[in-house]
């Protein structure tokens, strides 16, 4: 029997949105959904991103010397009016079953408040969905509530696909100090022309000394909403509690989908009075490769991880408490490598993603991407070692395996194909207009 990605098997990578957003990487299953994150201090993002706040704030609402849209907060009975002014902070283009869309994101920025009223775990966000060829309006709110007490910038939304039939939806991360919650998700959902927070009871970690990584499920199509895991880290990213929660259509909210998860079984507890001696509190660096490449305790014999750091030539160190991970030949500081091997072959490993790498080995992506399939004498060969950002496994598929595309920091994405023995690149299409210099 030939080796290969067979039709649909590499479905169940999931979705990984990083928290905090140092970097965050998500891997699309659906080839009728294509989400694009433009740049907005450079064109044509900028331009969009002024244009699409104009039409929804007002053109006379800009405030040119602070670069942002006023928008009044009206009086109620438990707080006056107030002026916010909203700033864009993440543009997307999303590509949905042909329909081209921009998705827009906005927070209020900092301002001093000198205002007597209560509810200071609230700052505020604006979301916006419209066409990418016209501006026209597809879904819009100017306030959004965002539990953030700093009343700052919230950071960055992450736009993340939610369901197999293209609805898409920002996460973003406040914090609540006041109530010592440093992290608190929101995920708010484009609905029916609505914008909806999806939040219910979803959470993050409750110190400042973990953070939490925020995994969608892919596979798992017969929710229609994917699943969400929490993963609670430590300071060196090793997974020390997980949580799941799951999409509930009556509400129209994620809740917990099981009791672990409502008593937030596991969650670590943060002795403040030990930050002072960190030695004490620092989880050692990982024994060997393994811990190294996996965060939830799964293993590769020694003849596999041979098959694997031999191909990549890369070799495990620690040099000290805060510095290890792997180096080669010509890359002697440490750099990450992380192992993901698909639910549907984990029992056989026959199947393994490695990730990971700096701008020694991957140059200005600062990131590579290695594909290992076993072969039928049982060792695991590389079928794919380019530097990448960017994975799609589509549902193209030629001699039973799906293609995949790979893109870097620019406007273009390479097409890989079986050939029936192995991946091989096929062609390069630009997203925009010069992207693959012109070729």
């Amino acid at each position: 029997m030939r080796t290969g990605i067979k039709v649909g098997l590499l479905a169940s990578v999931a979705i990984l949105v990083a928290a905090a957003f140092g970097g965050w990487k998500y891997w699309q299953f659906r080839q009728q959904v294509v989400v694009e994150r433009l740049a907005m201090d450079g064109e044509p993002g900028k331009q969009l991103a002024h244009a699409i706040m104009d039409k929804m704030y007002g053109k006379e609402a800009y405030d040119s010397e602070a670069e942002c849209w006023s928008v009044e907060q009206k009086a109620s009975k438990s707080k006056p009016s107030f002026t916010y002014c909203m700033q864009p902070i993440a543009l997307d283009k999303a590509q949905i079953s042909g329909q081209h869309q921009l998705y827009l994101f906005a927070t209020n920025i900092a301002h001093d408040f000198d205002h007597d009223f209560e509810a200071v775990d609230e700052g505020w966000g604006g979301a916006f969905v419209v066409d990418a060829e016209t501006l026209e309006p597809i879904a819009g709110k100017k306030l959004l509530p965002v539990v953030n007490d700093s009343r700052n910038d919230i950071g960055s939304a992450k736009l993340m696909q939610l369901s197999k039939d293209g609805v898409l939806g920002w996460l973003v991360v406040g914090s609540f100090q006041k109530r010592e919650m440093p992290e608190v998700p929101q995920i708010f959902i484009v609905k029916d022309k609505k914008i909806i927070d999806a939040s219910g009871n979803l959470y993050g970690s409750d110190s400042a000394y973990y953070s939490s990584e925020y995994e969608l499920d892919a596979t798992k199509t017969d929710a229609g909403f994917y699943p969400l895991r929490v993963k609670i880290k430590n300071r060196e990213e090793k997974t020390i509690a997980s949580f799941n929660f799951r999409f509930d259509k009556k509400s129209n909210k994620y809740l917990c989908a099981d009791q672990a998860c409502h008593d937030r079984k596991g969650m670590p507890e943060y002795d403040e009075s030990s930050e002072a001696g960190e030695q004490e509190t620092e989880t050692p660096p990982p024994a060997n490769a393994n811990e190294a490449l996996f965060n939830d305790n799964t293993k590769l014999s020694d003849a596999d991880l041979k098959d694997i750091l031999g191909a990549i030539n890369a070799t495990y160190v620690v040099k000290d408490q805060k510095t290890w991970g792997f180096v080669t030949p010509q890359c002697h500081t440490p750099f990450p490598l992380n192992a993901t091997i698909p639910d549907d072959a984990k029992a056989d490993q026959k199947f393994i993603w490695i990730e990971g790498g700096d701008s020694c080995t991957s140059g200005n992506t600062e990131n590579s991407v290695w594909l290992f399939i076993r072969g039928e004498d049982g060792h695991l060969r590389s079928n794919l070692g380019v530097p990448a950002k960017k994975i799609i496994v589509t549902e193209e598929h030629h001699d039973g395996y799906n293609d995949i595309r790979l893109s870097g920091n620019g406007f273009c994405e390479a097409i890989w194909r079986w050939d029936g023995n192995q991946y091989q690149h096929l062609k390069n299409i630009a997203t925009q207009p010069g992207g693959c210099d012109s070729k």
